[in-house]
């Protein structure tokens, strides 16, 4: 169990090397939990209850909060209006959890992710993708200069060829009922990624993930992040 000074000091790694234009560093927080900082920006995914506002204080700022969808692995309001009540991030979500923000925080800073569009928030580039799950969620693909970075939630497949990203956090199973490693194998190779990281998935499913992708991806990198542990990639 990680306490709560381990986090902060995670999260302040983050920005303790210098990053290149193609550089990406992130910090796996657990479940679908990422924070994720570039020279133009930081933003989080599906943070829940993991990141809180005592953590999120140890950011040099969060620019994007985004969620996929309103479970409770994914989703928490509390840590959600308490982060936005130390950072000056904006909030982008799936319909359902915009709803349930809406009133809670100022409007201004919420925006309700309908699939298939393109937003813009800062230097950063979204486009939202209708995944597969027990109830609506919305996938990202993140574009922010020459870097591009998708996020599948805890989605079973979906064809995601219209959407390249140099690195993509893909879900590989459990406890998710429609998230697996061949799916997240298939994502990855419609993606062409250079990077994949393996998130929301058990040990085994995770390694599973790790042989497929590279059995099918040439010449990719593939990470089984350790939880709290600060990674640099180069896109």
């Amino acid at each position: 169990m990680f306490q709560r000074k381990d986090k902060a000091e995670s999260i302040r790694a983050l920005f303790s090397a210098p990053l290149g234009m193609n550089d990406v560093a992130f910090v796996y927080l657990g479940n679908s939990g990422v924070i994720l900082r570039t020279r133009q920006g930081t933003i989080a995914f599906d943070v829940a209850d993991l990141l809180r506002a005592e953590d999120a204080r140890a950011l040099e700022g969060l620019d994007i909060l985004l969620y996929t969808h309103d479970h409770t692995d994914h989703y928490s309001s509390r840590e959600a209006i308490e982060i936005l009540k130390v950072t000056d991030a904006r909030i982008v979500a799936e319909p359902s959890v915009a709803r349930d923000l809406r009133g809670k925080v100022p409007s201004e800073r919420l925006t309700s992710a309908e699939p298939s569009k393109t937003y813009g928030v800062g230097d950063f580039e979204i486009k939202t993708i209708r995944g597969v799950h027990l109830g609506p969620i919305i996938l990202y693909r993140v574009g922010v200069g020459e870097i591009s970075i998708f996020h599948g939630g805890d989605s079973g497949y979906v064809p995601v060829k219209e959407y390249p990203s140099g690195l993509a956090f893909l879900p590989t199973g459990g406890p998710s009922p429609t998230a697996s490693p061949g799916d997240a194998v298939k994502m990855a190779v419609d993606l062409k990624s250079k990077t994949a990281v393996a998130i929301h998935g058990s040990a085994s499913q995770n390694r599973a993930f790790e042989k497929g992708v590279k059995d099918r991806v040439p010449g990719i990198s593939a990470i089984i992040p350790e939880p709290y542990k600060a990674e640099k990639v180069t896109l």
